[in-house]
């Protein structure tokens, strides 16, 4: 269920502009670019419908989330150059999606961990040329590991 106003539904729906658009998406789980400050290669895995809790996945969705992090985090890593992928959940603002934000640690990234969250929070969202191109790359590298 789409519903207009919801941030997630509305990215996800391609009601407002997410850098790059779909990334990959699974029955459950859409992923697509972060519009938010976690840098370029950030990618938010959110469920596609509202769901409040991880403990209040369906069956489904909890059964497809490991695979497909390790796909989305893998495609970071073996596709962008990041060094790490780091993640992080929240679900915060009605109506709820658990949102998870995976994102790249660069070789030359100097802080680590929470340093580098406050870091990435203080700089904002990435230019969003910057971030389609990402998009683009992590799509084609789902498509041909």
């Amino acid at each position: 269920m789409s519903v207009e106003g919801c941030l997630a539904c509305d990215a996800s729906a391609g009601r407002i502009a997410v850098p790059g658009g779909m990334i990959a998406e699974t029955v459950h789980w859409h992923a697509d670019h972060c519009i938010g400050p976690f840098g370029v290669g950030a990618v938010v895995v959110k469920t596609k419908e509202h769901v409040e809790d991880l403990w209040r996945l369906p069956d489904g969705a909890a059964e497809e989330l490991g695979p497909f992090l390790r796909r989305i985090s893998g495609a970071i890593v073996d596709g962008l150059g990041a060094e790490r992928a780091y993640l992080t959940m929240w679900v915060d603002k009605p109506p709820l999606h658990v949102h998870m934000v995976v994102y790249p640690r660069w070789p030359s990234d100097e802080k680590r961990g929470w340093d580098l969250d406050r870091e990435r929070w203080a700089g904002g969202p990435p230019p969003a040329a910057e971030a389609a191109e990402a998009a683009a790359r992590l799509r084609d590298f789902l498509r041909h590991p």
